[in-house]
């Protein structure tokens, strides 16, 4: 079941499942680092995409409107809330599934445990945010300029955002064991057989 519980304040606690004894947390050093270097990526590879539009497939022609730029930030931002809702979607159907904004910034809670694949399914969902928008601007001509800004800006958008989700994804494939389960705790992510 979904709740979008809307503002909480920063003191707020969600009420996590118990973790099991055997529990070991998924230690990601360096997160804030390794986070904006994968937005960072996200965002090159948008501007890479623009340029190869842009020179390759549109002989040079401008493409973006840039006042639309602004009406793509805001439908991004807005976005952002589909975003964790995309990360709830591999959790049990009959668990509690929370949305919330704490200090402006949305977020997700569910803390039943998911199999290895379904959290790596969890992390990179989101991606699809930035990922069909941006298909969609390599299909619309060059002509729709509006359409295009709107497409690229929201598209770029969704490639940066999940910058944290692509760090937990890629160490959760690289450093947990492939049968365990993994559970939201407290302070982070948790793995057991």
């Amino acid at each position: 079941m979904y709740m979008f519980i809307g503002f909480v304040d920063e003191n707020y606690k969600y009420e996590y499942e118990p973790l099991p004894n055997d529990a070991k947390r998924i230690n990601i050093k360096g997160m804030a680092l390794k986070s904006c270097f994968a937005g960072l990526v996200g965002i090159i590879i948008g501007y890479v995409i623009l340029l190869l539009k842009q020179y390759c497939l549109s002989n040079g022609e401008s493409l973006l409107n840039k006042p639309f730029i602004i009406l793509g930030i805001v439908i991004g931002a807005l976005l952002l809330i589909v975003h964790e809702l995309l990360h709830l979607i591999p959790y049990p159907q009959k668990s509690s599934k929370i949305v919330a904004i704490k200090n402006w910034t949305p977020c997700a809670f569910c803390s039943r445990a998911i199999s290895k694949g379904a959290f790596i399914l969890s992390s990179l969902l989101p991606v699809s945010l930035g990922v069909i928008p941006i298909l969609l601007f390599l299909l619309i001509p060059a002509s729709n300029d509006v359409i295009n800004t709107v497409l690229w800006t929201v598209g770029v958008i969704g490639l940066a955002t999940p910058a944290r989700d692509y760090v937990e994804a890629w160490t959760c494939l690289i450093s947990v064991p492939s049968e365990s389960r993994i559970q939201s705790g407290i302070d982070g992510f948790y793995y057991f057989k």
